[in-house]
């Protein structure tokens, strides 16, 4: 296999106090060099290009395993001059071969012609599923598993397959290998534990998984290095935040008496460490943040800051209404910037010493906390200043306002409550086996059908949510303004909170114009900006006027957001789906996996880079991933407020106008058969509904246990089928949206 840099070969003096020798780069900086680069594990000639000399094709037993050709092998067994068992002079056989070529067929005909699926060859000295874990090609590593393939065989620098799946960051094929019984901390020769290759090489996915699988945080290795250790010799920030949540010893000291601070000094990666325990909540030296005041308890506490930072922007909003509407114009806009930036900064400073869930306050429920303030103070100006006054001249106009703030009032605390779809997890590791078993039977074993945090199949239009850390049925978004997942089950009831709302706020500044008007003028009314008749006018009221720009405001993103949501529904798309550019149609992938690894290509379409990302590669997706963005400020207020999805929408509109081709969604039967799904779903509007449960088509579906394209009506009479239901598995995937 690949010549691999141990966790000990690091730049000039490693954590251990080992040194190696090391190379100047183009950058300036010293590369390491493996101390035994000669002598360690390589794969010579892994192309397929024929070896040297005039065997002819036919003969050559080898080069036929490295291309697949069965029939000529079966040729070449036949005349009894080779056997599946043939090794070359350094022992490799044609199931190495055939394995790291990923020939999924040829493994097979090789193994039940009787290969050795243990044999060892190369300078490796390693078997076929090394060769095959080396190359992340995991269908052929389960192939040779369930033909005897023992997991626990290593190779000549102490690897089992386990540590080299590591090494590639492949979190699938670890998945697969984890459940083959391998003791999670089994060791290498220098006593490196999965773990430890895990967070030396930044694979935030493999640490995460080994972690939750019981690895141990603290283990070390010859040199006295833990993880955590490891992990600040790449800088890699997930890897170190996930094993401090773990309970990584932060003061673990190596035998040469090196703690994680010193490493992180060596390795110039002391930013990355101090960040990591700020988030935390440690001081940089480790210790805990004090919270002032034996206010420590309270802090750390997830359910009490819930509460705070829920309730916390109905003070804030108080006073910066208050201030904009007391004092002087050239004062209050200042004091009130002073005043929410303050507030902000208190927060999060809160923040800094509590729940490490709860570090960024955008991931708390102050966003919510945002909205239900400023439901609740124009409630409170409603009946306190608004309804006394305008009960009698405009009792309609006060009817629907009151009806219309009742629902949406209750229609945001049903969805912020409601769990949104949430996919049922399975527990137990047998089952998780049967559904990966299961799931290499059909092919589709890959990202697009198993969740690795959550350990299951993931159904079809699903997603998973970091910020739940669960997946959810028909995930359309995660909202912060409901600090709750929209999915499956609360959708419906997002879309009329939203709709009635932007009614609600309509009625609101109706209602607020009227009660304006029948105020008395005050008496010497001035002002120093606006004229005297408009003062006369503000002057009225000024805090419930400065309360209705607040909510108009509000109205910009409300108007976005429902327009969005009535032409989705209306395609019967999700947020997600529309912000992604398509559907997903995984009948199609699924064949396409298949048929990649019986032929010589591979289930890897992008192995190399989700590799390096430690998610493995994806058998199921034919498209390129988008380059990542970068999120600034702009962008984060341009997800939050919804203007991204809006401008999104608003282009897909521009391009059916245009006549553009647009790629079919399989999940679609038309703007009259969705809008109906979705309006007369059945599912109670003011009750729970049966978890995870839709309609689709006229009919009831669950979206939990939803794996396959559903079928479409095809009522047109042209095609001759008779309005029968058919498959969308056969149709062109790239019209499948």
């Amino acid at each position: 296999m690949s010549s691999k840099t141990s966790p000990s070969d690091t730049q000039g003096s490693s954590p251990a106090g080992q040194t190696s020798e090391s190379t100047s780069t183009s950058t300036g900086k010293a590369t390491p060099t493996p101390p035994n680069a000669n002598a360690d594990v390589e794969l010579k000639n892994m192309q397929s290009n024929a070896p040297k000399g005039s065997i002819p094709l036919g003969e050559d037993i080898m080069q036929l395993a490295r291309i697949g050709e069965i029939g000529a092998m079966q040729s070449l067994f036949a005349t009894k001059k080779l056997t599946a068992n043939h090794r070359d002079e350094e022992g490799i056989t044609p199931l190495h071969w055939a394995a790291i070529n990923n020939q999924y067929a040829m493994c097979k005909f090789l193994l039940d012609s009787g290969a050795d699926v243990n044999a060892k060859g190369g300078e490796s000295v390693a078997t076929p599923a090394m060769w095959a874990a080396q190359r992340c090609h995991y269908y052929i590593v389960n192939l040779l598993l369930s033909y005897g393939a023992d997991p626990l065989l290593t190779d000549v620098q102490g690897y089992n397959i386990l540590h080299l799946a590591t090494i590639d960051g492949n979190a699938f094929l670890l998945v697969l290998l984890l459940h083959q019984e391998i003791p999670v901390d089994v060791v290498d020769q220098q006593g490196h534990t999965g773990l430890m290759w895990a967070a030396y090489k930044g694979y935030p996915t493999c640490v995460d998984l080994f972690l939750r699988w019981g690895a141990n945080a603290n283990a070390v290795d010859e040199g006295g290095l833990t993880p955590l250790h490891w992990a600040l010799v790449k800088g890699s920030l997930p890897c170190v935040l996930k094993l401090l949540e773990y309970g990584a010893d932060r003061f673990a000291k190596t035998r040469d008496g090196k703690s994680p601070n010193t490493v992180a000094q060596e390795m110039n990666t002391l930013r990355i460490w101090y960040r990591a325990l700020n988030e935390r909540g440690y001081e940089p030296d480790g210790s805990q943040k004090a919270v002032p005041m034996g206010l420590s308890s309270f802090v750390r506490n997830k359910s009490f800051m819930a509460k705070f930072f829920f309730l916390w922007p109905f003070l804030t909003i108080l006073l910066a209404l208050w201030l904009l509407s007391n004092v002087v114009i050239f004062l209050s806009i200042p004091l009130a910037l002073v005043t929410l930036f303050g507030m902000q900064w208190v927060a999060q400073q809160l923040a800094n010493k509590g729940p490490a869930e709860y570090r960024i306050l955008q991931k708390t429920p102050y966003l919510a906390g945002v909205f239900a303030g400023s439901l609740f103070w124009v409630g409170f100006c409603y009946v306190f200043k608004v309804l006394p006054a305008t009960y009698s001249i405009s009792p309609i106009l006060n009817i629907l306002f009151t009806v219309f703030y009742c629902l949406t009032t209750y229609f945001y605390i049903y969805a912020m409550i409601e769990d949104p779809g949430y996919v049922p997890k399975i527990s137990s590791r047998n089952q998780q086996r049967e559904v990966v078993n299961q799931l290499f039977e059909l092919w589709k074993f890959d990202e697009e059908n198993f969740c690795v945090p959550c350990m299951s199949r993931k159904p079809l239009r699903s997603k998973h949510c970091r910020r739940c850390g669960r997946c959810v049925a028909k995930h359309d978004h995660h909202c912060p303004w409901i600090d709750n997942c929209v999915g499956a089950n609360n959708l419906r009831h997002f879309v009329m909170y939203i709709i009635s709302l932007e009614v609600g706020i309509i009625l609101f500044v109706q209602l607020t114009v009227r009660y304006i008007n029948v105020l008395p003028a005050p008496k010497a009314a001035s002002c120093n900006v606006i004229n005297d008749a408009l003062c006369d006018y503000v002057s009225r009221d000024t805090f419930t006027l400065v309360l209705d720009i607040w909510i108009i405001l509000q109205l910009v993103w409300v108007t976005m957001l429902c327009a969005v949501q009535l032409v989705q529904i209306s395609r019967n798309q999700t947020t997600y789906e529309n912000m992604r550019g398509h559907h997903i149609d995984r009948s199609y992938p699924s064949s396409q996996a298949f048929a990649s690894a019986m032929t010589a290509g591979t289930t890897s379409l992008d192995a190399a880079g989700l590799s390096a990302a430690g998610q493995g590669p994806n058998p199921a997706l034919a498209r390129p991933h988008p380059p990542r963005r970068r999120h600034g400020c702009f962008q984060q207020w341009s997800s939050l407020l919804g203007i991204d999805t809006f401008f999104a929408t608003a282009r897909d509109g521009l391009r059916e106008g245009q006549h553009a081709a647009r790629p079919r969604n399989p999940f679609s039967h038309g703007v009259a058969t969705n809008c109906r799904d979705f309006w007369c779903d059945p599912a109670p509007i003011f009750g729970k509904r049966q978890t995870g449960s839709a309609m689709l088509g006229g009919e009831v579906v669950n979206y939990h246990d939803m794996y396959e394209t559903p079928m479409r009506m095809h009522a047109g009479s042209r095609s001759g089928d008779g309005g029968a239901y058919r498959s969308v598995a056969g149709e062109d995937p790239e019209r499948m949206v």
